[in-house]
């Protein structure tokens, strides 16, 4: 598939305002029950403002990817069908949530009207990133993402961004609880790693149809690509097939897992277990797996593999092959029915 920069874009900032107010408002939200997590409001305002840029910036980024960008408003009209629509509808509420919780604080309303709209809004966030990753784990005809763990690893990324910004911005207001923030921070990046390795292992073991099993024909009437049917690149061999992605997947993808887990655990590990706590450490592993983050998701799009590539001979070679056995007692029926 074609990587839509946009898209990476939405993500990295809707990952960090997410992910970054979850932990802000967690963290406070926790000294309401005697724990010494409280947050200097100096802190959680910047974190606010900073949050709420992000998520108008991820939109506007996002919106570049839309055909007709003045139809956008119709996305709200299939909300009970489309996860698309329900990215859309969660995010805009969320921005929407944030900023009030923002002004609640700001101006210093009863804690009540804080905590409700601080919720919302982690409510919110939440069921925006889950509708993003189901557009791409419900995607039954791309193979490679249509699995669960799609969305654990979508999520859990949003917890790696939202953690190593939460863990650089503690450093100027809450030094003292560092170390926890910090565990915190590897924590999700371990995690990180086992799931994305569980992901590409996962590929190797991927049973592919066959073009008999897309025209529903036995695999004793074998069928073979001669013509992919155009003479000329079009959009289906364009957006559901990016040639010059698949020739740099090898030397891009280790490089994802290089910025994205190597660089953020040699920095945190370093700090942790030599004391050693710097703001520079922080500050070089958020941007380190920021710049990973966005090579993985350029990754996650090439690495998938539409099943309509089956008609024009792009497809992986393996989905080409006729399992033996497979159908095998599959009859054919032609029916004049509807």
């Amino acid at each position: 598939m074609h990587p839509p920069l946009s898209l990476i874009w939405f993500f990295l900032t809707a990952g960090t305002s997410i992910g970054l107010f979850s932990f802000i408002y967690l963290t406070d939200f926790l000294s309401l029950f005697g724990l010494n997590t409280s947050l200097p409001p100096n802190m959680i305002l910047f974190s606010c403002v900073i949050s709420l840029v992000l998520i108008a910036l991820g939109a506007i980024g996002a919106s570049f990817h839309l055909g007709h960008k003045l139809r956008a408003w119709k996305a709200i009209k299939r909300f009970h069908t489309s996860w698309l629509s329900r990215e859309a509808v969660f995010s805009g509420a969320y921005g929407f949530t944030l900023l009030l919780y923002g002004v609640s604080y700001y101006f210093n309303l009863h804690p009540a009207v804080q905590h409700f709209f601080g919720i919302s809004t982690l409510l919110l966030g939440w069921l925006s990133a889950f509708s993003t990753a189901m557009i791409y784990a419900s995607n039954r005809f791309v193979l490679e993402w249509n699995t669960s763990l799609t969305v654990l690893y979508y999520l859990n990324m949003y917890l790696m961004l939202g953690s190593s910004a939460f863990l650089a911005t503690a450093y100027h207001y809450k030094p003292e609880l560092i170390k926890p923030y910090l565990l915190l921070a590897l924590l999700f990046v371990f995690l990180g790693l086992a799931l994305r390795i569980a992901f590409n292992v996962r590929q190797f073991f991927l049973k592919r149809p066959t073009i008999n099993e897309a025209l529903n024909l036995p695999h004793n009437r074998p069928v073979k690509v001669l013509d992919t049917g155009t003479t000329t690149n079009n959009y289906c061999t364009e957006e559901f097939y990016y040639r010059r992605g698949k020739e740099m997947l090898s030397f891009v993808l280790p490089l994802a897992y290089i910025f994205t887990f190597v660089i953020p655990l040699m920095l945190l590990l370093y700090s942790l277990i030599s004391a050693n706590y710097k703001y520079a450490f922080y500050a070089l592993a958020y941007a380190s797996l920021f710049v990973g983050s966005a090579l993985e998701r350029w990754s996650f799009f090439v690495e998938g593999n539409h099943v309509q590539n089956l008609f024009y001979g792009l497809y992986p070679e393996e989905g080409y092959r006729l399992r033996k056995g497979y159908m095998e007692k599959k009859k054919t029926k032609i029916s004049l029915r509807s």
